[in-house]
């Protein structure tokens, strides 16, 4: 079955040689006119868009004045002096970034609705302008085509980059709210494939039994139809296997439907085969989507027992939309364990897994319940300290370091003493990107003296 990636990937393959055909057609005189126009205009033109974004109700909280004017209001003149290059478009590269842009949007959760109103307020405030330009008639047409048809191309774009971002973010969302609730995905795969098998075996003895059938509810109504149709989509509804299930459902309670109203022997022995087959078909495709499941669904890092990096950006997202309202700080400590190439081969890998997993316990005791611990990469850390400001989460920090160098390992019932890390601060800027947190942190913690075990920015 296609999945919905491989239908993304074609849609954007089609709407990049959409924009390389339209690039390819445009007059250089438009071309020009167009980007002298966009130039000159690029700051009233964002000023505008954000304008109207702040004027709408549902922007109010995704948007303040402070994040527009220091943050996004000088990148929209920027791309829009990019986008439109008195010379032919680097298509590749303008691609990228309305990727990244369209991604950026979906993770700041700023409004589908907005973002298109936003691009309409653009596009007609440039063909306002391009009509006080002196051009030819042909040439003015030309320009206002080529400017309509780009706006849309780049919408466009970003859009397939926004709801695949979206939907990454709600099925992260979904699996923490889970993981926070100790859902066991394990335990419910056992639940419901006990149900449909109970309820297979059920309308196989009615067969036997009864030509009736009265006391057999749909597959549709039964225990696992009904959890498939209230909670299955939680998990699952994004699965191509999920819509497969559910036409198989509604395939087999029309069979049952059928069974009920009577039918020759013959018909009767087919269906039932039909149902048989149908219900061995879920069997297996819910069984594929449990295991597909079973990655997003482990939120804990196997050796650490510490958060699943790949929450980060859920986890951080909160504490953003927190710190909004509060206007209280939060701050990433990023540790790193020195000279854990060494260890590996001083200790071998099991001896180094040890000292990461005694780390990691250290660490998850140190910080406060409130805190959220976890494990970014090989021998790196992460603790989200909310409440806590630079200093304070540097104060935190360093008492970690200090206790950590005198802590004295036990590997394979040896001593370990040569323990040290190095760790990198960073406090939440105001910036509404997750990402943009992260990357920061990580560089802190690159760009550290090389003598030094502190970073602050």
């Amino acid at each position: 079955m296609l999945r919905q990636n491989s239908l993304d990937e074609e849609y954007l393959a089609a709407l990049k040689q959409e924009l390389t055909v339209l690039d390819d057609s445009v007059a250089p005189q438009s071309r020009k006119a167009v980007s002298e126009v966009v130039r000159v205009s690029a700051r009233a033109h964002a000023a505008r868009f954000y304008d109207v974004m702040l004027e709408q109700p549902t922007a109010r909280f995704s948007l303040d004045q402070e994040t527009v004017s220091r943050r996004l209001h000088s990148a929209l003149e920027r791309w829009l002096v990019s986008i439109f290059p008195a010379e032919p478009l680097d298509i590749e590269r303008a691609f990228a970034t309305l990727l990244d842009i369209g991604a950026t949007h979906a993770r700041i959760q700023i409004p589908v609705l907005l973002i298109m109103k936003g691009f309409r307020e653009i596009k007609a405030a440039i063909i306002e302008r391009l009509r006080h330009v002196r051009l030819a008639q042909i040439d003015t047409a030309d320009a206002y085509r080529f400017v309509s048809s780009l706006m849309d191309l780049a919408l466009a774009v970003m859009m397939v980059a926004y709801m695949q971002a979206s939907e990454r973010s709600v099925r992260s969302d979904e699996a923490f709210r889970l993981f926070a609730l100790g859902k066991d995905l394990a335990a419910e795969r056992e639940r419901q494939r006990a149900a449909l098998a109970e309820w297979a075996q059920q309308i196989f003895f009615e067969v036997q039994t009864s030509h009736e059938m009265s006391k057999v509810a749909p597959l549709g109504q039964s225990e696992f139809g009904l959890w498939f149709l209230h909670r299955a989509n939680l998990f699952f509804s994004h699965s191509g296997e999920y819509g497969a299930i559910a036409g198989a459902i509604n395939m087999v309670d029309s069979l049952i439907e059928r069974l009920r109203t009577g039918m020759p022997a013959a018909e009767r022995v087919a269906s039932m085969l039909s149902i048989k087959v149908a219900v061995d078909r879920i069997g297996s495709l819910l069984a594929m989507l449990f295991d597909q499941s079973a990655e997003t669904d482990r939120t804990r890092d196997p050796l650490t027992r510490l958060l699943n990096k790949r929450f980060l950006a859920t986890v951080l997202l909160r504490e953003i939309e927190i710190q909004k309202v509060s206007r209280r700080p939060f701050s990433l400590v990023l540790f790193e364990i020195n000279k854990l190439d060494q260890i590996t081969r001083d200790l071998g890998l099991a001896g180094a897994d040890s000292v990461i997993q005694q780390t990691a316990s250290m660490l998850f005791n140190f910080a406060r319940t409130s805190d959220s611990v976890f494990r970014m990469g090989q021998g790196t850390f992460l603790v989200i300290r909310v409440e806590a400001d630079a200093a304070r989460a540097t104060t935190f920090a360093t008492s970690v370091a200090d206790r950590y160098s005198a802590t004295h390992f036990t590997v394979e019932g040896n001593p370990f003493f040569d323990n040290s890390l190095t760790f990198a601060v960073v406090e939440h800027d105001g910036h509404p990107d997750p990402r943009h947190l992260i990357m920061r942190a990580e560089r802190a913690l690159r760009e550290r003296n090389s003598g030094g075990s502190a970073s602050v920015a």
